[in-house]
């Protein structure tokens, strides 16, 4: 697998790309921008693997919180939905009335009477992927989180029983053709192999980790024939953009699953 060329230019606050073949970043610390869905709509984005540490503070996330829709009301509010491994825990970003909206959980006793409004005290790891609601009526907005350039050539998950929101933990888009991923399950199939789950806006794309009987498994769509006819069997040509997340389902337990790099750095 040919691994990109990633250019540091010592220029602060320039967006991560990729090019042909090469990245370019700004520096260490750069800016990566998501677009927010419309309103009272939602998105699986990453707001962790940019910053220079492997967790961040839910209050640190995202770095433009006065673009975004603060309210001292929580439907109008936007959110941040984490998944906990069998249920939601919302977050949603509450008017202080001042310029320090923060982060509240949406049940806290802080929408009701302002005295106990409170920043909620969570950590989101690089790991994780989370999803973004834009409150209602609310105006969109892009999500701005720090860009940093991460040189591990491979960063470890833990994935729960099953279904896990995850982001690729390195500072580009890939293409699934180039997702490597060590210890996931591949299979002839479906039902039996790993599953990236990925959320279009109104529905959802799934690939299986396909067992191609040599060395070189790929991810191929579930609904594709090639899972009956192995002649058929085809890798997909889907990217995951570069801040973004998606559903990552083990169908074989608990488990440490690698993702590698497919970069390079050069000074």
């Amino acid at each position: 697998m040919k691994k990109l060329m990633i250019t540091l230019t010592m220029v602060l606050g320039v967006t991560a790309y990729v090019a042909a073949d090469s990245v370019t970043t700004g520096n260490v610390l750069g800016y990566v921008k998501t677009l927010a869905p419309a309103a009272d709509g939602y998105e699986i984005i990453s707001i962790a693997s940019f910053g220079t540490n492997d967790t961040v503070n839910i209050q640190d996330a995202i770095m433009n919180l006065e673009d975004l829709n603060a309210s001292t009301v929580k439907a109008n509010s936007d959110k941040i939905i984490v998944w906990n491994g069998s249920s939601y825990d919302e977050y949603g970003l509450y008017d202080d009335g001042g310029t320090n909206s923060f982060w509240m959980e949406t049940g806290s006793l802080g929408w009701v009477i302002a005295s106990q409004a409170a920043p909620a005290n969570i950590m989101i790891s690089r790991q994780d992927a989370v999803w973004f609601k834009t409150g209602t009526g609310g105006t969109v907005n892009s999500i701005v989180t720090s860009g940093s350039v991460r040189n591990d050539d491979q960063f470890d998950a833990t994935t729960g029983d099953g279904f896990t929101l995850l982001a690729y933990p390195f500072t580009s888009s890939i293409n699934l053709t180039n997702l490597v991923v060590s210890n996931a399950t591949a299979s002839v199939t479906k039902t039996s192999a790993d599953k990236i789950i990925v959320w279009n806006g109104s529905s959802y794309d799934e690939y299986g980790l396909y067992d191609d009987g040599g060395t070189n498994s790929f991810w191929m769509e579930t609904g594709s024939l090639g899972w009956v006819i192995s002649s058929q069997a085809t890798p997909t040509s889907t990217d995951l953009p570069l801040g973004k997340g998606f559903w990552y389902e083990s169908v074989d337990g608990a488990k440490t699953i690698g993702f590698e790099q497919i970069y390079t750095l050069s000074e």
